[in-house]
């Protein structure tokens, strides 16, 4: 999130009009006690303006519903949704290109995504671009669910901060018997370095599962799948520590 730069005045180019002659009795100091409180006012107003989780208007705050194994949950009800805006936090060993690497790579997704049966690369449209079709798993009486997605790899901040972002794209494919197509679905992961070999990693689910689902199954499904998302993506980067060599060092080249 980029910083608030404070609006700097400028220098007047008129020429002072003397003021040298004027009494000084007509300036009056302000009490200390003003001053004290327009700092206050001025402080609390920039950390209000700066706060990631600062909501607009309108919008429902974040409310913390889990931590486990390192790894904290936030939720927010969205009107007219069965399952609500979740975000997970959590900091995993491992280096942050193989991290993305590991996310980016869509045919392996069942090896790690929990309840991820298929995985599989329709199209890539770049070198940050693809075009996804999976599939989850559900329990039964549930159909499963899949979903077409459009996947994008951004950066945030140089060397520093990176996402990868997926979006619905439900139209792109035909609807297969025996599974619900996922409508909408906006996905991400957000990865910030800590160190070499430290990554914090922010997860974050806004999806509509589409058709009619227990509403106390899918909100502790998901709040769960987030946290064992992250813990997998650890294991899943340990796994493969040597691997992905050339796609670490394309994205390192391609995201700098």
């Amino acid at each position: 999130m980029s910083s608030l730069d404070p609006v700097r005045g400028s220098r007047s180019n008129q020429p002072l009009i003397a003021s040298w002659h004027r009494p000084r009795t007509w300036e009056k100091k302000a009490p200390p006690w003003r001053t004290h409180i327009r700092n206050c006012t001025v402080f609390c107003f920039l950390v209000f303006l700066a706060s990631p989780i600062i909501q607009g208007a309108g919008e429902p705050a974040w409310t913390e519903v889990a931590i486990d194994r390192g790894v904290t949950v936030w939720s927010r009800d969205r009107l007219g949704r069965v399952l609500p805006e979740l975000r997970a936090r959590g900091q995993i060993y491992g280096e942050i290109f193989h991290a993305m690497a590991v996310i980016l790579d869509n045919e392996r997704a069942p090896e790690w995504v929990p309840n991820c049966t298929e995985s599989r690369e329709i199209k890539r449209l770049d070198a940050r671009t693809t075009w996804v079709y999976s599939v989850t798993d559900s329990p039964w009486p549930v159909s499963d669910r899949d979903t077409v997605v459009e996947v994008v790899a951004e950066k945030i901040e140089t060397n520093h901060r990176y996402r990868v972002l997926t979006r619905a794209q439900p139209d792109l494919l035909p609807l297969v018997e025996g599974r619900v197509r996922i409508p909408y679905s906006e996905i991400y992961f957000l990865l910030k370095r800590v160190d070499a070999d430290s990554i914090e990693i922010e997860y974050g689910l806004d999806v509509d599962p589409g058709g009619a689902l227990p509403k106390w199954m899918v909100r502790r499904t998901a709040r769960n799948t987030l946290i064992d998302t992250i813990l997998a993506l650890e294991a899943q980067v340990a796994r493969t520590r040597g691997q992905y060599q050339f796609e670490i060092k394309a994205l390192a080249e391609e995201l700098q």
